[in-house]
């Protein structure tokens, strides 16, 4: 279709070669050389480079993939390069040198996020007019965060909430922490459990304690996760939404669109839509009311759900 319908006349690439969309199709030492025979001129990742190319060599020996299909190939991948100028360029000179690396993150590429997140940050709902929150109004927040775990990237996944807090401290707000019982036990408490941890927390002197309550959710999916619901960290966790009663409550996604199905209780929603700095601290200016919020959405958020919507 890509070479006949379409008159596409470029180089095509597989997806990654290990997903399972792929190799389920057939055996590896099949699949390999009709991919190549089918159209593709490339493949994207090996999953094992001996046993590949040893594959791709048996099907081009059995005639698979034949000396037409093999120069066609060969011809767009090496035409693609020579567009690039690769063939022109040292080997050190095929990625960019410390210095052009340095332009990342640079105070221009900054000023683009800071313009993006002030355009994105949405505000989804605010029913009971808890906005705007102030450290002035409000000065004792409660802090909790969500994650969904740890990636195959294995990075920390509630290192966001970091920057919240300095964020919110920078902000003038006083920030306090809530820690799950196994976040308690791995700062070193003992007998220690999520009973324990409610409480703690859930105790009647709460909006003596704090002000207002934020909750950061930073849950993020991969590839087939478009849409993740929100795990607690136990069953009756006293992370759950349940001080909305106490406290104005503000729920922040980093990440997932749809998280009003997992805390419909909350009144104010806000979609962040990112967890870099510069949507933290434009989602945090946004609540203060030093900015509007310039965000849309569409009906998808309530989850077609009535109570998502109070």
């Amino acid at each position: 279709m890509l070479r006949g319908e379409l008159g596409f006349n470029g180089l095509i690439l597989t997806d990654a070669s290990q997903m399972v969309g792929l190799t389920q199709a057939k055996k590896r030492k099949d699949l390999v050389p009709t991919t190549i025979a089918a159209g593709c001129d490339m493949f994207l990742f090996f999953r094992n480079p001996a046993e590949d190319f040893q594959y791709m060599l048996d099907g081009y020996k059995s005639g698979v993939v034949s000396d037409q299909r093999l120069h066609d190939a060969l011809r767009r991948i090496l035409g693609l390069k020579a567009s690039l100028g690769l063939h022109k360029k040292l080997p050190e000179e095929l990625t960019p040198s410390p210095e052009a690396l340095r332009l990342i993150g640079s105070e221009a590429h900054l000023a683009v996020a800071a313009e993006i997140a002030d355009k994105t940050v949405t505000l989804i709902k605010d029913t009971a007019g808890n906005l705007p929150i102030t450290p002035e109004t409000h000065k004792r927040i409660r802090l909790y965060g969500i994650s969904g775990g740890s990636d195959f990237t294995r990075a920390d996944p509630l290192a966001y909430l970091d920057t919240v807090k300095e964020e919110l401290e920078i902000a003038g707000f006083e920030v306090h922490l809530f820690k799950t019982a196994e976040q308690r036990e791995a700062a070193g408490e003992s007998g220690v459990n999520f009973m324990t941890v409610i409480s703690d927390e859930a105790t009647g002197d709460y909006a003596e304690k704090y002000d207002a309550a934020f909750v950061f959710a930073n849950v993020k999916g991969f590839a087939q996760e478009a849409a993740i619901r929100i795990k607690w960290s136990s069953p009756m966790a006293a992370e759950i939404p349940w001080y909305v009663t106490e406290v104005p409550t503000v729920f922040v996604s980093l990440n997932q669109p749809n998280h009003l199905i997992d805390v419909p209780m909350v009144k104010t929603a806000i979609n962040a839509h990112a967890g870099t700095r510069e949507a933290i601290r434009a989602t945090i200016q946004k609540i203060q009311g030093k900015s509007e919020f310039q965000g849309t959405f569409n009906e998808n958020v309530f989850c077609d759900s009535f109570d998502t919507r109070l």
